[in-house]
């Protein structure tokens, strides 16, 4: 298997052709991602090989609260903590963007991009974050509840082209 690389952004990176598909996604990587890190907005990671740009994710900082959700989700979020720990609301990491270059989709490249950053924020958790939050367009709806994220509403908003997702990270502490 071919050695892939996982490097931060930075504003001198200079990007190879990718395509995943989806314009919005291949835009905001190619023309948005250094103006997001450089207003602190959000940090992209890049996914390489020697050849290719395999995928990209980018993070900021979220929470989930009540006014995100319905009332039974908001109940299964707040008994994840003691009665004394409850909160308004609950901080989370955003995955803003998630992108698979059509080259290496279907190669599981997305699950372990999903593996990764629950991994970064259970054990080098730098900001303090109990969730993974995503708005999954429909068309990935199925890969997010397969890797562990669950809707935050149980029927669409109507005006929204996304569905609001989030993965408990507390599930995978000892």
């Amino acid at each position: 298997m071919e050695r892939i690389e996982v490097v931060r952004l930075t504003q001198d990176f200079i990007f190879a052709d990718f395509d995943c598909g989806e314009d919005d996604l291949n835009d905001f990587l190619l023309n948005d991602a250094k103006n997001y890190l450089k207003y602190l907005i959000s940090v992209t990671y890049i996914l390489r090989n020697s050849t290719d740009i395999v995928g990209y994710f980018s993070v900021s900082n979220d929470r989930i609260s009540f006014e995100d959700s319905d009332k039974a989700t908001w109940r299964r979020i707040r008994n994840i903590f003691p009665h004394r720990k409850h909160r308004k609301d609950y901080p989370a990491v955003k995955i803003g963007r998630l992108a698979i270059n059509k080259k290496y989709q279907g190669s599981n490249y997305g699950r372990e991009i999903l593996f990764g950053i629950k991994q970064m924020f259970t054990t080098n958790n730098r900001t303090g974050c109990c969730f993974v939050t995503v708005d999954a367009l429909p068309s990935a709806i199925g890969f997010y509840e397969k890797n562990g994220f669950r809707p935050l509403l149980k029927e669409k908003p109507a005006e929204s082209v996304t569905i609001p997702m989030y993965f408990d990270l507390t599930t995978l502490l000892d």
